[in-house]
This record gives C-alpha cells, sequence and structure tokens, in this order.
C-alpha cells in the first residue's frame, strides 16, 4: 500500500477547520491529519472541518457572547437565591447527567484499623513503602479501581497484609503504575522487579486462594507494562484465575450459607459466600471482555455456565452498574457462541445480529435505574464488535452488508463521542485527581473499544472513496478526537497511548481507495482480523516486510513503555477539545433492512517507529 501522503480525493473535500476559517487565515488540517492544523495545536482549540460552517461575523459573535454571559449571571443569581431558601442534598446537587460520574465507590476495604498496626514501613524482596503511601495507595483503589471490578470484602486492610500479601502487593503496584501517589512518585519504579519475581512464584503455586485468583483478575483488568504486546500475560492470567475459581467452586450458585464451596478449600480462606459470587462474576466479565477484544471465545460460554451467572444475578445482591455490564457480556457470549460456529450463511450472521442489537438495546428499558455513560460505550463496542464480525464475511456489493456498515458508522461515531464527552467533561472540585489521571485509571478494555471504533472509521469511512462526503468528514473529525484523547492521555511519545495516537497517524497516510478491493488478511480472529490488518498496513507505510506468520495483537490502554520508537514528540499536544454535537442520525433502522453480515474485530495494536530498522517486529 501506498506510504505517500493521499491526495483526500472526496474525503475531506474542505481544506479549513471552522476555527481558521472564521478568522480567516490558511490551514493546513489537510496535511496534518488526523492532528489538528498548526494554529489549533498551538492554542488548544478544536480543530475541526465543517463544509457547512458559515464565518459569524465579529459584531454577532460580541453580541452573542454578552447575551450568553448575561444569562449565566441570571442563573447564578437564581441559584444564589434557591440556595438561601433551602439547603440542597449534595447528592441532589450534582450535574444531572450522572453517566459522566465514575461508578460509585463500594466499601471495599477497611482502613481504620491500619493505624492500630504499629509499621511505619512494609517491605517486598528489600524494597520499602512508607504506610502514608500504602494507605493512600488503597484509599485511590477503593474509591477509583474497585468499582470497575467490585469483587473484594468488604476486608480489613490489616488481614489483606498479614493474611494475603500478594493481594495486598497487587493493588499498590496497579495503582502506583497509574497515579503516582504524592508522598512517593517512585513506588512502581522500585517495586516492579520485586513484585514481578513474587508473580511468579504465586500465580503457578497451587493452591490458589481466594485473594490470588481477585489479584489475578485485577491484572487482567489493569495489566503491568511490557515491553512488547505480545508479551501481554493478560489471557494467561486470566485463565490461571478461572480455573482456580473451578477448582474452588465458585461456580456452584446453590452453596449453601457457612459451608465451603468445595473440598479443596479447606486448608485455604474460601471468603465469604457474597465475595465468592461476586469473584466468579469478575472471572465471567473480564475473560468474557478479554476473549472479545482478542478475537477469541469466552472461557466460560456453556449454557449451564451462563444460566448460572443469570441466577446469581437474580437472586443475590450484586452492584448496579457491575451487573449491567455482566448482563450486556452474557448476551455477547451467548451469541458469539452462535456466530462462530454457523456456516457464513449471511442469512443466518444478519437475522442474529439482528436478535443480539434488539437484546442490547432492550437492556436500557428493563433496567433504566443506574444507567451509565461506561455502560452504553460498553454496548457500543459490543456491537460494533458483532457488526465487524459480519461484515467481514460478507460478500462485497450486498445490501445487508452496506446496511451493517451504515449501522457500524453511527455506533463508532457515538462511541468515540461518548469518550471525548468523557474526556472533557468539567472536573469535580471535589476531586482531589486531575482529569487526565482519572481517565488513566479506567481498565484497558476502555481505550481497546476506543481503539477499535477509530480503526474501523479509517478503514471503511476515512480512507474510504466509495462512500459519500458527508461521511468521509464525520469519519474524519472523529478520528480526529480519538487521536487527540490517546495523545493528550501519553505520558511520554513511546508508551502505549502514544503508540496508538502513532498507529492512527500512519493509518491516515494511506492513500484512499475503496474496502472492497481485498480480502483481510487473517480471518481467524473473529472481527478482530481489521485491527491486525490495520496493524499491517502500518508496516507497509513504513516499508516493513511483513512476515508471513500470525500478526500479534496489541492492546490499547495504560501508558506502558516499550522499545519501540513512536511519533516525534512535537505532534503531542494537550488540546482540550471542546465538546462535539453527537451524530444526529437514527442509529436504529427498521427491522425491514435488516440482512446481513455484521463486523466484529477489534484489539489494539501498539505502533512501532517511523524509522525502519530491518527485522524488527511488534
Amino acid at each position: 500500500m501506498a506510504s505517500s501522503a493521499p491526495g483526500w480525493p472526496g474525503v475531506r473535500p474542505v481544506k479549513t477547520c471552522t476555527e481558521c476559517k472564521q478568522s480567516k487565515l490558511r490551514c493546513d488540517s489537510k496535511d496534518r491529519f488526523p492532528n489538528p492544523c498548526s494554529r489549533c495545536q498551538a492554542r488548544n482549540l478544536s480543530c475541526t472541518v465543517d463544509p457547512s460552517f458559515r464565518r459569524t461575523p465579529a459584531r454577532k459573535r460580541l453580541e452573542a457572547m454578552s447575551r450568553e454571559l448575561r444569562e449565566l449571571r441570571d442563573q447564578r443569581i437564581a441559584d444564589a437565591n434557591a440556595g438561601s431558601a433551602t439547603s440542597p442534598d449534595p447528592d441532589t446537587s450534582r450535574s444531572q447527567d450522572s453517566s459522566m460520574s465514575a461508578p460509585r465507590p463500594s466499601v471495599a476495604v477497611l482502613i481504620d484499623d491500619f493505624e492500630l498496626m504499629g509499621f511505619e514501613s512494609f517491605e517486598l524482596r528489600g524494597i520499602t513503602v512508607d504506610k502514608q503511601s500504602v494507605i493512600e495507595s488503597f484509599k485511590l483503589f477503593t474509591g477509583i479501581f474497585h468499582p470497575h471490578l467490585p469483587i473484594l470484602g468488604p476486608v480489613s486492610l490489616k488481614t489483606i497484609y498479614h493474611s494475603h500479601p500478594f493481594l495486598f502487593w497487587t493493588i499498590i503496584v496497579i495503582v502506583s503504575q497509574r497515579i503516582p501517589v504524592s508522598s512517593d512518585q517512585n513506588i512502581f519504579a522500585r517495586l516492579q522487579e520485586p513484585y514481578m519475581q513474587m508473580l511468579r512464584t504465586e500465580a503457578l503455586h497451587a493452591p490458589i486462594p481466594l485473594s490470588k485468583i481477585q489479584a489475578l483478575l485485577f491484572l487482567s483488568m489493569w495489566p503491568l507494562p511490557v515491553e512488547s504486546q505480545r508479551d501481554d500475560p493478560s489471557w494467561l492470567y486470566c485463565g490461571i484465575a478461572i480455573n482456580g475459581a473451578l477448582y474452588m467452586g465458585l461456580h456452584r450458585t446453590n452453596a449453601k450459607p457457612g459451608t465451603t464451596p468445595s473440598f479443596y478449600t479447606l486448608d485455604m480462606a474460601a471468603g465469604t459466600p457474597h465475595e465468592r459470587l461476586n469473584t466468579w462474576l469478575g472471572c465471567f466479565f473480564v475473560s468474557t471482555s478479554l476473549g472479545m477484544h482478542l478475537g477469541l471465545p469466552p472461557m466460560i460460554n456453556t449454557p449451564s455456565d451462563l444460566a448460572g451467572i443469570r441466577t446469581i444475578l437474580s437472586e443475590h445482591t450484586v452492584p448496579r452498574d457491575f451487573s449491567l455490564r455482566i448482563r450486556v457480556h452474557l448476551i455477547l457470549a451467548g451469541f458469539t457462541n452462535i456466530l462462530a460456529h454457523n456456516s457464513n450463511d449471511g442469512v443466518v450472521d444478519s437475522s442474529i445480529t439482528q436478535l443480539l442489537d434488539s437484546e442490547l438495546d432492550t437492556l436500557k428499558v428493563t433496567f433504566p435505574e443506574g444507567w451509565t455513560s461506561l455502560i452504553d460505550f460498553t454496548i457500543l463496542a459490543v456491537k460494533l464488535h458483532v457488526y465487524t464480525l459480519v461484515i467481514t464475511r460478507a460478500r462485497s456489493g450486498t445490501g445487508s452488508r452496506e446496511i451493517l456498515l451504515k449501522m457500524g458508522l453511527g455506533t463508532a461515531l457515538r462511541a468515540i463521542h461518548l469518550a471525548n464527552s468523557r474526556f472533557n467533561k468539567r472536573p469535580d472540585k471535589a476531586e482531589t485527581l486531575t482529569l487526565k489521571q482519572q481517565e488513566r485509571t479506567l481498565p484497558k478494555d476502555y481505550y481497546r473499544g476506543l481503539a477499535f471504533a477509530t480503526i474501523f472509521l479509517i478503514r471503511h469511512f476515512s480512507l474510504n472513496t466509495s462512500g459519500n462526503p458527508e461521511e468521509h468528514q464525520l469519519a474524519a473529525n472523529h478520528v480526529i478526537m480519538a487521536h487527540t484523547i490517546f495523545r493528550t492521555l501519553a505520558a511520554e511519545p513511546e508508551d502505549e497511548f502514544g503508540k496508538v495516537a502513532g498507529l492512527f497517524e500512519r493509518l491516515c497516510k494511506q492513500a484512499p481507495g475503496s474496502t472492497e478491493d481485498g480480502k483481510s488478511r487473517q480471518a481467524d480472529r473473529l472481527g478482530t482480523s481489521i485491527v491486525m490488518d490495520a496493524i499491517a498496513n502500518s508496516r507497509d507505510v513504513r516499508a516493513y516486510p511483513i512476515e508471513a506468520q500470525e500478526i500479534d495483537v496489541v492492546h490499547a490502554g495504560e501508558g506502558m513503555s516499550g522499545h519501540d520508537h513512536s511519533a516525534p514528540g512535537s505532534d503531542m499536544f494537550a488540546a482540550e477539545h471542546q465538546m462535539m454535537p453527537p451524530w444526529p442520525s437514527d442509529l436504529a433502522f427498521a427491522s425491514e433492512f435488516w440482512g446481513d453480515t455484521s463486523w466484529d474485530a477489534y484489539n489494539l495494536p501498539t505502533v512501532v517507529t517511523p524509522q525502519f530498522q530491518p527485522g524488527q517486529g511488534l
């Protein structure tokens, strides 16, 4: 594939972004895509190309700003008067858009008794950590990380330290790698090697108690840095955790209270029934999500296992946000089994996709309470994966395939819009973390989904000459949004966020063409094949040789340093984009239009260096 700068025929019909057009200045957005134009990048402005944009005279802009200022002043006075009359409940005085809030913290670890231990520092293989750093790390974990995977406690921090040292140090390492605690900025750098030695010993040391299963699940959700993403052991850790859970009998939903779930737990801390059930739910959730992004079948996928998960959700108390995300993955697991084993029949695939789409949409009607933007994003990621799977198996030119491409377009645009809205939300004054720090604490799967949606747009719309200009422009603008998020979150050019942003830049250097021209280079990873194609195409742009072997999938999420070189540091920018309006088109299609293959692809590739070094791989 050509590596020269594309001419963008029909893809970006307008050469000037709205900011430069408003100021009547020359714009280089076309040449710098997906980066913002030079002027917008220097001024931290939102660089958007809109063919329908018309300049607003300076006098009208001044009048509009004055009118908005008066409205804000009047609103502030009205709020102050209302506040003097009644004292509002702090919970109800928050923003009405609760979907932008993180999951409500659960009391997972009790820290009060930690002061009674009498220790001022704690040691792991010769490396000491002071008590204040430990307490700060566990507070961050309880309030920010644990709500995404609520499988602990409540349990005393003192108990974790004395009885479950592997879980204790796992939590500290996960938190310190993403949020350097104020009392000790270098905890992760000092603990990484001794913790990895501990991990290698503990991961394969039988028997595996409940706390070790929980630690491995946390490591699968928030993996540690690796030099090459092919070395990421998340799938292996998840498999160990699930087999340990089966060995303990955590999957048994009919265990009586006060009894151990398995004969083999007699010499181990079995945990409370509630903790065991939540841990088994965590095994299902983590493995199904990982399988989707790796293009592998779910580990827990038999009808009896899925029925057991439904029984736990219906008969036991599970955090609302967690239960809704599990229900989404239950639907995914059931339909993935069917799609993966049918005979590539376009009519059957299309009917199955329609049923899955309907079931996912019904969730919000059935469970209207506790809905958040993260759950919406999860549903969109699942839909896009399934659409992609069916699209890659469909014959080009069929009407059903074109319909699913349109639906995939709307789904990808909506997913990126949600991510952009979250990324540019107003910071809460009560928050102790910056917005960038909060975003870096999200599970890796969140950024896998965001990267997958971006690759979908680049492949099928930004670089596809067979579409219409409006779709090209919508796709290009949303690619810029996603690129900005990854580039801004990069702590350094070569961490994983920076590598993903560099991948987008390389893909956008390809000459536009038709996606109907060729087959996927690797089609045995369900919908994830488009990401593997993206990696291969990126290597083409860099003139790297393509070896006749399976291309490793690379994941996006946390900042992971590697030895690969990424995009030049001068391309980095911290533009805080204005919130973009969602795509106005209705994503729901009439059932009569349903009819063909769908597309499910994802797993985030890391980018390699722009400098050619023979034989260097991902």
